[in-house]
C-alpha cells in the first residue's frame, strides 16, 4: 500500500468519524429528525470499516470521540466510545473476516465468513457492558431512579394538575424505573446497532466496497447457542441486589434484544411462500407495538432457533502482477 492510499484511508476514516460526531451532537437540537439520525450514527464508521478496513474505522472512532468530547462533554464522549465507535469498528472488522471453508469442515475451494450470529452476540455483550460502565459513570441507582420518578411525576402534573401520586405510588414508580431502565436502554440500543449493520452493509455493497457475499438475513439473523447460556447467567446475576444486579440486567436486556430479532427473522423465514405472509408479518409487528408483551413470544422463538449460518464464497482472484 503506497502513501497516497494510506492517506486516503485515514482521510475517509476522519470523514466518517466527523459524520458520526455530527449525528450525535445533533441530538442537542431535540428535533425528531436529529433523534432519528442519532440512531444511525454507527453507520458511517461501519461503512468505513467494511470498505476500507480497520485503520479507517479506528481513525473515524478517534475523530468521533474527540469531536464529541470537544463540543459536548466527557460523558457524551464516553457514550460514543463505548456504545457507538467500539461496536462499529469491531463489526466492520468481524464482517470482513474469512478463512478457508475446509478448516471448519466445509467444501474445499471456498471461503467461510465470520458468522453474523457471532457478530450479533458480540454486539449484545458490547452493548450490555457499555451501559454497565455508563450507568456507573452517572451513578445510576435508587437515588437517580428517585429523581427520574420525581421528574416524570412533575411532567404528568403539567398535563393533568389534578393528578395525585401517593407516597406508595411514587415508591412503586421509582422501583419500576430502577428495574426497567437497565434492561430497556441496552435492549433498544441493540436493536439500533443491528439496524445500523443492515444499513451499512447495504450501502457498502451498493458502493462496490463490500467483500462479504450477500446474505439471506431471515436465515442468517440468529444468535449462537452459547448466547443462551450467557443470557441465563446474566438473568441470575440480575437477581443479586445492588450494582451487580443492575449490570446483569443490562447484559440480559441486550441479549434479549438479540434473541427477539432472531425470533422475528425466524418468522420471516418460515412464512416464505405463504399466501398471507404480508398480513402475518404486519400483525406480528403491530402486536409488538400495540400490545408489547407479545415480544416475549418472538424472544422464545429466537431462543429455540439459536444457531449459526455461515456465508460461503469463492476466493477473489489474485491481482495480476504488473509488468515492469
Amino acid at each position: 500500500m503506497n502513501q497516497t492510499q494510506t492517506l486516503q484511508i485515514y482521510g475517509i476514516g476522519a470523514l466518517a468519524g466527523a459524520t458520526t460526531a455530527l449525528l450525535c451532537l445533533g441530538m442537542a437540537s431535540g428535533s425528531m429528525l436529529a433523534v432519528i439520525m442519532f440512531f444511525i450514527s454507527p453507520v458511517p464508521l461501519m461503512v468505513a470499516g467494511l470498505g476500507f478496513g480497520l485503520k479507517a474505522a479506528l481513525t473515524g472512532a478517534l475523530f468521533a470521540v474527540g469531536g464529541t468530547f470537544l463540543f459536548a462533554n466527557g460523558l457524551v464522549a464516553a457514550l460514543v466510545a463505548l456504545a457507538i465507535a467500539g461496536p462499529a469498528c469491531a463489526t466492520g472488522y468481524w464482517l470482513n473476516m474469512a478463512r478457508p471453508a475446509e478448516e471448519i469442515g466445509g467444501p474445499p475451494g471456498q471461503l467461510a465468513w465470520y458468522p453474523l450470529a457471532d457478530v450479533l452476540f458480540a454486539n449484545a455483550l458490547f452493548t450490555g457492558l457499555a451501559y454497565v460502565v455508563l450507568g456507573a459513570l452517572i451513578g445510576f441507582g435508587p437515588d437517580l431512579a428517585r429523581e427520574l420518578a420525581a421528574e416524570l411525576i412533575a411532567r404528568f402534573r403539567e398535563t393533568n394538575p389534578e393528578l395525585v401520586f401517593s407516597p406508595e405510588g411514587e415508591a412503586s414508580l421509582r422501583d419500576f424505573l430502577l428495574t426497567i431502565v437497565p434492561i430497556a436502554q441496552p435492549f433498544f440500543w441493540m436493536l439500533t446497532l443491528t439496524l445500523s449493520i443492515r444499513i451499512a452493509t447495504a450501502i457498502a455493497r451498493r458502493s462496490g466496497l463490500m467483500k462479504r457475499p450477500q446474505e439471506d438475513w431471515p436465515l442468517a439473523l440468529r444468535m449462537p447457542r452459547t448466547a443462551t447460556f450467557a443470557f441465563l447467567v446474566a438473568v441470575l446475576i440480575s437477581l443479586v441486589p445492588g450494582g451487580l444486579g443492575l449490570a446483569g440486567s443490562s447484559i440480559a436486556g441486550a441479549l434479549g434484544a438479540g434473541f427477539t430479532m432472531a425470533g422475528l427473522a425466524v418468522v420471516h423465514a418460515r412464512t416464505r411462500g405463504m399466501s398471507g405472509r404480508a398480513v402475518i408479518l404486519l400483525l406480528a409487528y403491530l402486536s409488538i407495538v400495540l400490545i408489547g408483551f407479545t415480544v416475549l413470544a418472538f424472544f422464545v422463538i429466537g431462543i429455540f432457533g439459536a444457531g449459526r449460518h455461515i456465508a460461503l464464497s469463492k476466493p477473489a482472484p489474485p491481482n495480476p502482477t504488473p509488468k515492469s
